[in-house]
């Protein structure tokens, strides 16, 4: 009775802070990091950095490098950290965040950062929340003001796609509408670590990452922009900014990166992406348009072009919407496929063949083996574009178990994010001897 009674007590003191951080919360005006230069908000966003995570550097290394190559660019207003803040939900692990966020060479005293839970965050069960608001000594959701721009930070309570609480959607519910009122004609930032299902990349039923909570709600809303992580997939494909009936950025992640399941040979986790951690750079500019930069903050890349989310922001000027990819990933006039290591061992041979090149990224090449117009073998392999500067000119695919004495061809046709495919290029005819 006596350890009831301590864990009793102990709740309700949990409560009664969680219930009084909520209360000045509920309309929280910004007092944190004044950017004199520009009386328009500017705010990074960063998700997934899974403190306690012992992939690819590390999380003190990935985060530390991804905040001071952030900011060192113009100031910021605020920092944004859409979930998966641990690994799992442990509080040492939330010290290892403190020990970096808290370190005034890495983050100035003054700007304000904000958390919010991810599944990762809950793995700790019962216990998560309590962990969380100790440490951190912030509510779970949060309703700010910015430079006079509202934001909305949601956090989840379970480790589901769609583990948000009756309570959550009840607070995005009344704080969308009082945004809608108090700010009209202005967006509406909401921070959350599940995208919204079938939106921006990584959300897709197919792809596996996306949660239905919130789009009774959302989809009234189009002044709404919605930042999320949990999939880990790359800023750089085109389908990280979706726009329907709102805004949904996929905002990329500091520990490793990822793409969808069951289309690569190589799996979700190719060549190069231990060592893939980005970010989001947000600009308010003053025709009311916002302005996203894409950010390598492992190399310290742009990843270009920027995103325009259009004013006003009522669904009229959607220009990320509908998108098809056109026109189709092209190889250069003079790309050749060639035919190396041929190995009668084993018989295996290495197909090498240059990147083609796309309007906006080629995603992966389908490299195929011939016998006259027989299928033989195929690959389907990642373009690496997510290494920025270091993608590889040319790409090299191994084949095994070729027949021999056959005069074979290699194939190479490269297709988008969109899946519009290249006219193919094709090597000369070879054997397997």
């Amino acid at each position: 009775m006596i350890i009831k009674n301590k864990m009793m007590n102990k709740y309700l003191k949990t409560l009664f802070a969680s219930l009084l951080l909520s209360i000045f919360a509920g309309d929280a005006l910004f007092a944190g990091n004044e950017n004199a230069d520009n009386e328009l908000p500017r705010f990074a966003v960063i998700s997934d950095i899974h403190f306690g995570s012992t992939g690819g550097d590390g999380a003190v290394v990935n985060v530390t490098r991804a905040l001071k190559h952030l900011l060192a660019k113009k100031p910021l207003d605020a920092i944004f950290v859409a979930g998966d803040l641990t690994n799992n939900g442990k509080p040492e692990q939330y010290d290892q965040l403190l020990s970096v966020f808290n370190d005034k060479t890495i983050v100035p005293e003054t700007l304000p950062v904000y958390y919010l839970m991810g599944n990762h965050d809950n793995y700790t069960g019962a216990d998560a929340a309590i962990f969380f608001g100790n440490k951190l000594q912030q509510p779970l959701n949060q309703f700010l003001t910015i430079k006079g721009y509202p934001f909305i930070t949601l956090s989840q309570n379970g480790t589901g796609n769609n583990d948000y609480s009756a309570a959550t959607r009840s607070f995005l519910e009344e704080k969308m509408a009082e945004a809608a009122a108090k700010y009209p004609g202005k967006p509406i930032f909401v921070f959350m670590h599940i995208p919204p299902l079938n939106t921006c990349y990584g959300s897709w039923t197919h792809e596996g990452w996306g949660g239905d909570a919130f789009s009774s709600i959302l989809n009234k809303y189009p002044q709404a922009i919605v930042f999320s992580g949990h999939s880990h997939f790359p800023l750089g494909d085109p389908r990280s900014i979706h726009q329907n009936l709102f805004t949904a950025v996929n905002d990329g992640s500091v520990t490793y990166s990822e793409v969808e399941p069951k289309l690569l040979s190589e799996g979700i986790h190719p060549e190069g992406y231990k060592n893939i951690t980005e970010g989001v750079i947000v600009n308010l500019l003053a025709n009311g348009n916002v302005e996203m930069e894409r950010w390598d903050t492992n190399r310290d890349e742009e990843i270009t072009p920027r995103w325009i989310v259009e004013a006003p922001h009522d669904g009229s000027r959607f220009t990320y919407k509908n998108r098809n990819g056109l026109p189709a990933p092209v190889f250069a006039p003079k790309a050749e496929v060639n035919v190396t290591k041929i190995n009668a061992a084993d018989s295996s041979c290495v197909v090498v063949f240059p990147q083609a090149s796309d309007n906006d990224v080629v995603h992966h090449y389908l490299v195929e083996i011939l016998d006259k117009d027989k299928i033989l073998a195929e690959n389907r392999t990642f373009s690496r574009f997510y290494l920025n500067s270091a993608t590889p000119s040319s790409l090299r695919v191994k084949f095994s178990g070729l027949p021999p004495k056959r005069k074979l061809t290699a194939r190479v046709t490269a297709l988008d994010s969109y899946k519009n495919a290249s006219v193919p290029v094709k090597s000369k005819k070879f054997q397997v001897k």
